[in-house]
């Protein structure tokens, strides 16, 4: 009985422990720390107390101790399972393929990463020598890789072909150190190994434009060179090579004015200097190679702008145009000898009308002078007649001077010649050169010019001849109506920021729309005695001057001829 008894007691006991135990593990860490404070007895608390309650007391003291412990440890084991899961997550899901090889290239561990890469399942890679997946051009190469890497503390990196399981080829580059077998003296290699196909396919497509941009570059019969913001040479063509005589290597990376010429390079800087600007720009230049011998090049700078149209270099193109400018230079003379011609024949045709102007001051003259003795002869002197006379005379002297003037520069023969002119002028001096004939044909004149007409860089002579021959067309033209209905409209105007029109319309007849476009073809002429090359040398005198000329008619209903020219000063073309 007694020691059934014990037993009941003992199994009580039991119960309260766990109990006991049980409500400590449900205890926050701080009613933990509070438990063992109020446990905690002082000496003399200690001294009164039985063996028994004693050694219970500090059971459950000891017993808290041990939760706090067991609670530390628990949290501390979560932690690392956590950073193991954290680190297992970054090795397995990074952007990049870890692998580790041993030392004759097995594969001892891979990511998620890597066997993605490969196309294989991990467990079926880990084991398996990596060169199972290496192009056998490159087995060699890794394994002197692997030697390189157990052999040093350094970093090693190298580029791969891979077959993956697609079989598709990818390239990478990998990079690999060497760390120490636990408890062994040999070394495993951890490597990197990154995809690099996009960027080669790219670089090997950067290489393959290059290639044909200079296979391209060296065909063409111009120079061509890229030069940075420094102005050194980054790129140059064959052509332009030949044409300084040099070698690639004693161009390239050379600064612009140490390379050239000082006397070229002073030449261009100013133009260089717009292209840096982000303006394109377009000039020829004379070089004189010898005493005996000059060349001209055309000369076009193109500025390279990046994504954010900065100026990050010059394209410069240029081409030697000498053989062209002699073609040029005969054209030319070939144009002012035709014009000279036409200037002849028209003085010629108009030689009764220039006699009849040119009588007016002459008669002029001779009844002032007839006067003026009468007024000598008479007395008593009249000074203020005589001065009066004089100064008539002196007037109808220098109007006479004025047409011999204009006549002679207008059948002088002359090199182009242009100057800043205002074409106003050039028109009204064109018709007191016509006064008399539009008297004779009875047509009214009617100008129209516009205020405040710019000055324009032109030959004189050549487009006051176009205007002439153009009025004169159009006064003909006006032959076969009536009187009433004739009109000779000349009219200036500014088209824009760049050109000038000028415009002459007649009430003629018109011209049969079948004809119109062959009216500036030579030896094609609308008038029965007509040669066909009045029209033609007046369009190429607008060409030499960058201009165009056109002409609009409506049968029955008269003809207008149009040309316009540039305001900007660019000069003839045919002026080098």
């Amino acid at each position: 009985m007694k020691d059934k008894g014990s037993n009941t007691d003992g199994d009580s006991k039991s119960s309260v422990e766990a109990a006991f135990q049980h409500e400590l593990m449900r205890l926050s860490k701080k009613e933990l720390i509070e438990r063992i404070t109020k446990f905690k007895r002082t000496d003399a608390e200690v001294k009164n107390l039985k063996m028994t309650d004693y050694l219970t007391h500090e059971l459950y003291v000891h017993q808290i101790e041990l939760e706090m412990q067991n609670r530390e440890l628990r949290e501390a084991q979560s932690d690392l399972e956590i950073t193991r899961d954290r680190y297992a997550d970054l090795y397995d899901f990074a952007p990049v393929s870890y692998i580790t090889f041993g030392e004759k290239g097995i594969i001892e561990n891979i990511n998620l990463t890597g066997s993605s890469m490969l196309g294989v399942d991990r467990q079926s890679i880990i084991g398996k020598p990596f060169v199972l997946w290496l192009d056998i051009n490159y087995v060699t190469n890794f394994y002197e890789h692997l030697k390189k890497t157990t052999k040093t503390d350094e970093k090693i990196t190298d580029e791969f072909k891979l077959k993956i399981n697609s079989g598709d080829f990818i390239y990478i580059r990998m990079e690999s150190v060497r760390s120490l077998v636990e408890n062994k003296s040999s070394y495993l290699c951890q490597s990197i190994i990154i995809d690099i196909t996009e960027s080669k396919r790219r670089e090997e497509e950067a290489h393959l434009r290059a290639r044909q941009l200079k296979i391209i570059t060296d065909s063409l019969p111009l120079q061509i060179a890229y030069l940075n913001t420094d102005e050194e040479h980054l790129f140059v063509n064959k052509k332009y090579i030949d044409w300084f005589d040099v070698s690639y290597v004693d161009v390239i990376g050379k600064v612009a004015s140490e390379f050239w010429n000082k006397k070229y390079y002073a030449r261009v800087k100013e133009h260089l200097n717009i292209a840096f600007m982000g303006q394109q720009i377009t000039f020829d230049m004379q070089l004189s190679e010898t005493d005996s011998e000059i060349k001209y090049v055309s000369v076009t700078m193109i500025p390279d702008l990046d994504i954010n149209n900065l100026v990050c270099g010059v394209i410069i193109i240029f081409g030697d145009i000498t053989k062209k400018m002699a073609v040029e230079v005969l054209d030319r003379q070939r144009l002012l000898d035709a014009a000279h011609f036409s200037r002849l024949n028209t003085m010629g045709e108009m030689a009764s009308e220039i006699a009849h102007e040119l009588n007016q001051p002459l008669a002029a003259i001779s009844i002032y002078s007839n006067a003026c003795k009468k007024i000598i002869k008479s007395q008593p002197l009249n000074d203020d007649l005589i001065t009066n006379t004089l100064n008539d005379i002196t007037e109808q002297t220098e109007r006479a001077g004025q047409i011999i003037q204009h006549i002679k520069s207008l059948v002088s023969k002359k090199e182009l010649m242009p100057v800043y002119t205002n074409v106003n002028d050039l028109i009204k001096s064109a018709m007191a050169l016509l006064a008399v004939e539009l008297r004779s044909h009875n047509v009214p004149l009617s100008l129209n010019l516009v205020v405040d007409m710019p000055l324009v860089f032109i030959d004189k002579v050549l487009i006051e001849q176009v205007i002439i021959n153009l009025s004169r067309n159009a006064i003909e033209a006006m032959n076969k109506v009536s009187s009433s209905k004739r009109l000779l409209e000349i009219e200036s105007k500014i088209i824009n920021a760049n050109e000038f029109q000028v415009s002459i319309k007649d009430t003629g007849i018109g011209i049969d729309k079948n004809r119109l476009d062959a009216l500036f073809q030579p030896f094609n002429s609308t008038k029965v005695d007509g040669m066909g090359l009045g029209l033609v040398i007046c369009k190429s005198i607008i060409d030499a001057h960058h201009g165009r000329i056109w002409v609009d008619s409506t049968y029955n209903n008269g003809t207008l001829f149009c040309f316009k020219l540039p305001l900007m000063a660019e000069g003839l073309q045919n002026d080098r």
